[in-house]
């Protein structure tokens, strides 16, 4: 039984197939994407961890190598060591390599590095999570549930598809929760790696503003409701594909206001249809937009099951 939604599924292969149509990218614009999308994901990964920093000071951080005022060393840190950690995860999609327990220990070495006494080590003690519905093993069952873990990852004996394939190892690395801190960090790199390596763009990222609802897909998945997730992250893998594909063709986008002005839909309905993930559209700040030929593809999408449902003469 495929745990994504069949129409999210099949808007992000159509974006992914249009996107592979327009290869090879100009060079200096995908320069430009990965620089970008890098500092968001740095800002929104950190966020959603607690990080005070806001995204423009991320990017002095990183640009600028300074150090902002009235903010830990920790949270600068934290925002420093992201870019060398996503260097190390592209490499490791280029060359093809699969994730191994060195490659998942060297990663959280580099994001927890000069934060983490133990970085690039397994915990060696038990740990509680606030609010979440489960135990994480203890410290002794760490290695071996690692184990377990990248084993069936190699094989994926249920067969599911890439999307499906990262949230749910995204899941269960979490449940396991190997580090003493940094496991969101790490998982959600690791979840990119293997997204990157069935050819989706660098980087799905799951924004801030949208940290309460990742929270709760993720309890959900702990209830034995994995789907949630998995659609949340079809949505920011969707995000990602349309950030390049807006570069790249430079869309007409519409708040749902107009695009309500030109549908039979209200602004309201829209906005329900955006937030179920069944309109394509995605949120500049706050606000859901939609491209004009997203609408469009909706538009049809709902004509062509209103025709097929009317009775034949």
């Amino acid at each position: 039984m495929a745990l994504i939604n069949k129409r999210i599924h099949e808007r992000v292969l159509d974006k992914k197939r249009k996107l592979e149509g327009l290869r090879p990218l100009p060079s200096s614009l995908v320069a430009r994407l990965k620089k970008q999308m890098m500092i968001e994901y740095t800002y929104n990964s950190n966020a959603i961890e607690g990080n005070t920093l806001t995204l423009r000071e991320t990017q002095l951080v990183i640009e600028e190598g300074m150090t902002v005022g009235g903010k830990s060393i920790t949270e600068t840190l934290e925002a420093k060591n992201h870019p060398e950690a996503i260097g190390f995860v592209e490499k490791l999609v280029d060359a093809k390599s699969g994730l191994t327990e060195d490659v998942i220990l060297q990663l959280h070495k580099l994001i927890m590095s000069n934060i983490a006494q133990d970085a690039g080590h397994y915990r060696s003690m038990g740990v509680r999570i606030t609010g979440a519905t489960f135990m994480p093993p203890p410290s002794s069952e760490v290695k071996p549930r690692m184990n377990e873990l990248l084993k069936w990852l190699e094989q994926n004996p249920d067969e599911l598809m890439p999307i499906e394939l990262a949230a749910v190892f995204h899941h269960r690395f979490v449940q396991i929760h190997p580090f003493s801190e940094g496991n969101g960090r790490t998982a959600r790199l690791l979840m990119n790696a293997l997204l990157m390596k069935d050819g989706y763009p660098f980087i799905a990222i799951v924004p801030k503003l949208d940290r309460l609802k990742y929270l709760k897909t993720l309890m959900e998945a702990d209830l034995g409701n994995i789907s949630s997730l998995v659609n949340f992250m079809a949505r920011c893998v969707e995000r990602a594909l349309d950030m390049y594909l807006e570069a790249l063709e430079e869309p007409e986008i519409l708040t749902l206001a107009e695009a309500s002005q030109i549908s039979p839909y209200s602004q309201e309905y829209l906005s329900f249809m955006a937030r179920k993930g069944l309109l394509g559209a995605f949120k500049q700040g706050r606000n859901w937009v939609v491209s004009k030929q997203e609408l469009d593809r909706y538009l049809t999408s709902v004509r062509s099951k209103k025709r097929a449902l009317q009775p034949s003469v």
